[in-house]
């Protein structure tokens, strides 16, 4: 359930300049205690920020981290892409990510290159 809230919660903040706290347990239709709490947890984890209104009986809530954004270069060197068995690959399976060699191979030959690119730059 939390989880829910905190994703529409998040969906709200990105597709607005901020939004009035106060505003939020209306909207979502949920406790406001429910809401502060969830709001705390995420202005700990660095997510949103605080800032309060003109009027000081609430706050004005901003999202400060955007989703990751994740570019297939990014995970280009991964054999995963291309594997044949990747459809049956999965955690506790015959075929998982945990005992796939080629995995293992091209993770070792990446920390390498990182490796090497940070030496010489």
């Amino acid at each position: 359930m939390m989880e829910k809230l905190r994703d529409k919660v998040l969906a709200i903040l990105k597709n607005s300049n901020g939004i009035e706290q106060s505003s939020l347990p209306k909207l979502l239709r949920v406790d406001r205690r429910v809401i502060y709490k969830l709001l705390q947890e995420l202005e700990k984890e660095g997510i949103i920020r605080k800032e309060p209104t003109e009027s000081k009986k609430t706050y004005k809530i901003f999202l400060t981290k955007k989703e990751l954004e994740i570019d297939i270069s990014d995970i280009s060197w991964s054999p995963c892409a291309i594997c044949p068995d990747i459809e049956r690959c999965g955690r506790g399976q015959p075929i998982s990510p945990e005992t796939c060699i080629k995995l293992t191979n091209a993770l070792k030959s990446e920390y390498m290159n990182l490796i090497g690119e940070k030496s010489n730059g």
